[in-house]
C-alpha cells in the first residue's frame, strides 16, 4: 500500500518532506512525486486534472480540512530523528512518548495539516 497525500503546493510539500523530514525523491512528474523514507513509500499529488471532473473537485474541496487520521512511518533511531525534526521547526502535534501498545512515537503536521506519526517498536 502506498499512501497518497494531496497538496495545494507540490514543490513546497516536496521541499518540506525532503529537507525537513529526510524523505528522498524516487520519481517525479508534473503534479505527482513518489518519495521514499527507507523502504517506505509516499506519494504527493497536486489537486489537478488527473481524474474525472467530479473527483478532481472533491479533492480540491477536501484540501485544508482537518482530519483525525495520521500516516504511520517506521523510523529507526527515533529519539535522534525526533530531535532533528524539532531542530528544523517542524510542527510537533504529539511529542515523543512510549505507548502501551509496545512502541514509541511522535506525530508531526506538514504544511497542509496532514499528520505523520513516526514510530519504533520498544518491545
Amino acid at each position: 500500500m502506498i499512501p497518497s497525500i494531496r497538496t495545494s503546493d507540490v514543490p513546497a510539500a516536496v521541499d518540506f518532506y525532503t529537507s525537513r523530514l529526510g524523505f528522498e525523491v524516487a520519481r517525479s512528474s508534473e503534479g505527482n512525486v513518489a518519495l521514499t523514507f527507507g523502504e517506505q513509500r509516499l506519494m504527493l499529488e497536486a489537486a489537478g486534472e488527473f481524474y474525472s471532473p467530479e473527483y478532481n473537485e472533491a479533492i480540491r474541496s477536501r484540501l485544508g480540512n482537518s482530519s483525525p487520521h495520521a500516516l504511520y512511518v517506521e523510523a529507526p533511531e527515533l529519539e535522534q530523528y525526533y530531535e532533528q525534526v524539532r531542530a528544523v521547526g517542524v510542527e510537533v502535534v504529539d511529542p515523543l512518548e512510549p505507548r502501551p501498545w509496545g512502541q514509541s512515537e511522535f506525530t508531526v503536521a506538514d504544511g497542509d495539516g496532514n499528520w505523520l506519526t513516526f514510530w519504533t517498536a520498544t518491545s
